[in-house]
């Protein structure tokens, strides 16, 4: 486990159940029902417990946790990068919220439009915005202002986006890259996320 530990519970953010939910949804999938318990179980060794069925989709929740359930699935595990990756990518398939925003997302323009409340029905710090849109040459660049976890959201995250921007483009050809990170000197985030 990461040795920030009381770091990472320090730093102040909330998100949604959902994204709990879908943290769940995943390891279940790869790990079964032994898995989901033995996180909640090293969880619960850790001083922070976290019990999912308890969990509601629209409530507030630490972000610091959310981050730890992640970090203990991947040293439980021994998940790779990639594994965090399709947690991501998976999740906006997971949570209903998610869903029903992108039910009305019909258009990559009305998607643009919205991406700024879509974060913060999600996560109640920090801003994510699009700098550029080229529907020509197919790409998006997203980038988030104000948020600085773990290095672990942002491969979550650049899966997350790819998970979101699925719904609206219909190509099995999507790719996302961090070009900028807070943790690298960067002053945000920023993903660039292309498809064919």
């Amino acid at each position: 486990m990461d040795s920030g530990l009381e770091k990472i519970i320090q730093i102040k953010g909330s998100v949604r159940g959902a994204i709990f939910q879908s943290h769940a949804t995943f390891i279940q999938n790869k790990k079964g029902k032994e898995g989901l318990k033995a996180v909640e179980k090293k969880m619960a060794e850790l001083g922070y417990p976290v019990n999912f069925k308890q969990i509601k989709s629209g409530e507030w929740y630490p972000e610091a946790l959310s981050v730890l359930v992640i970090l203990t699935a991947k040293d439980l595990f021994g998940w790779t990068e990639k594994d965090i990756f399709d947690m991501g990518s998976l999740a906006p398939k997971h949570t209903f919220i998610s869903r029903i925003l992108m039910r009305y997302f019909i258009s990559m323009e009305r998607f643009i439009a919205e991406v700024p409340k879509y974060w913060k029905k999600h996560v109640d710090i920090g801003e994510l915005e699009v700098v550029r849109f080229d529907e020509e040459k197919k790409y998006i660049i997203l980038r988030e202002k104000d948020f600085k976890f773990h290095p672990i959201l942002c491969i979550y995250h650049a899966g997350y986006y790819r998970g979101i921007t699925s719904f609206i483009i219909k190509s099995q050809k999507i790719s996302v890259e961090e070009t900028r990170c807070v943790f690298k000197g960067d002053a945000y985030n920023e993903y660039l996320i292309k498809w064919k």
